[in-house]
């Protein structure tokens, strides 16, 4: 058993415009599409010279005159932060193009390679197409906030994107950010989270849909929902279809407020919690407190200390749909893993149906559980594969 059979089957990733770019001469480019290159604002796309500039001045013409840039498929040396600050409120579509693009991080003192600022309404950004590589001494890849209930960054599209081994998260969201999408990206290898949606300065994200993104061996959690401004609260409209999450040095997912009214659809993890032997009671894929709902969703282990594919302090309603938790060599040496750790208090109620991979829990915390047609082992004996049982802990 391998992490290929637990891939789901539209896990294959199309980048938009890849199968048509070939060098083409600025002139033709530029003719072809109607829209400016990032050569017309100064880049030189060589890979050594410092193109930051060039972008910061594209992007600042994107946000005032409501019109994308595009970005040929060089590779862009990045010296210093592409910043961008917004002037005013923008409400047409606008953002950078890119066609199979590289931007190399040349910047050694903890700058984020990307900060978006809005001080404004900023809406329509698209940032498409663009692989940023990173040193690991730089902030983050990508870095995307408004600091102020009083103004919001949000209908905004992050597509067909990979950061790796950025000095911090691989992308950061911060502040009032929410209804946007997030799809066909790669995270992987940045020191702390691979991906962050982070509430703070008491701005709220929330309404989030993330697509077919992968997350894999950053140095804490693959992506973590949390919150800035205290140790409770943070995003809970984080919807996650497919993707995966594998060999993060701490959780796969972390919702530190549960997934509310969302849901993770159809997502696989494997070999996270790294940093946790196999069978670590503290180990899981999926960290959700309060609330969770996964539907078709599996963990897998060998060497990782995920015990549990979801555990979390329940206070609400929980549903499992066609979930899994399997595991091998270590892992299953151990025979401690399980599907879920039930836990929390009184009003939380687990339902798992057609799940496999059984559970354990927490005694004396009154929390209610239900399965129906799953099986594997609980502290009720083994789980009824055509049949519902019931308890309470």
């Amino acid at each position: 058993m391998d992490r290929r059979s637990f891939l789901t089957a539209g896990s294959g990733l199309a980048v938009a415009g890849v199968a048509a770019t070939a060098l083409v001469p600025k002139p033709a480019l530029a003719a072809r599409t109607g829209a400016p290159t990032v050569f017309d604002f100064g880049a030189v796309g060589d890979g050594n010279t410092d193109d930051s500039a060039a972008f910061a001045k594209a992007l600042s013409w994107g946000a005032q005159n409501g019109g994308y840039v595009v970005v040929p498929p060089n590779t862009y040396a990045i010296r210093n932060t592409i910043g961008w600050w917004s002037s005013g409120d923008s409400f047409a579509q606008w953002g950078l193009l890119g066609q199979g693009a590289t931007l190399k991080s040349y910047i050694t003192n903890g700058a984020d390679v990307i900060s978006m600022n809005c001080y404004n309404t900023t809406r329509y950004f698209h940032l498409t197409g663009i692989s940023i590589q990173c040193n690991g001494s730089e902030g983050c890849g990508i870095h995307m906030s408004a600091l102020s209930p009083n103004w919001y960054l949000g209908n905004f599209l992050i597509d067909s994107v990979s950061v790796e081994r950025a000095g911090q998260h691989g992308i950061l969201f911060e502040g009032d950010v929410f209804e946007f999408t997030m799809s066909n990206s790669y995270f992987q290898d940045n020191k702390q989270n691979g991906c962050t949606l982070a509430q703070s300065h008491n701005g709220i994200i929330s309404t989030v849909n993330i697509v077919n993104c992968f997350f894999s061996q950053n140095g804490n959690i693959g992506m973590a929902c949390v919150n800035f401004d205290g140790q409770y609260g943070g995003p809970t409209d984080v919807r996650v279809y497919g993707g995966y999450a594998r060999n993060n040095k701490s959780y796969g997912f972390y919702y530190n407020n549960g997934t509310g009214g969302a849901a993770l659809h159809q997502c696989g993890f494997e070999n996270n919690c790294e940093s946790l032997q196999p069978g670590d009671p503290n180990g899981a894929h999926v960290m959700s407190g309060v609330s969770v709902k996964m539907r078709d969703c599996f963990g897998y282990n060998q060497t990782g200390g995920a015990t549990y594919l979801v555990r979390g302090w329940q206070m609400g309603p929980c549903v499992l749909d066609g979930c899994g938790q399997g595991a091998d060599s270590a892992m299953a040496a151990t025979g401690k893993s399980r599907l879920i750790q039930v836990n929390g208090n009184s009003n939380a109620n687990i339902q798992m149906n057609g799940c496999s991979g059984g559970f354990d829990g927490v005694w004396g915390t009154g929390v209610k559980w239900t399965a129906v047609n799953c099986q594997g082992p609980s502290p009720w004996g083994n789980l009824n594969p055509s049949g519902t049982m019931s308890g309470t802990f």
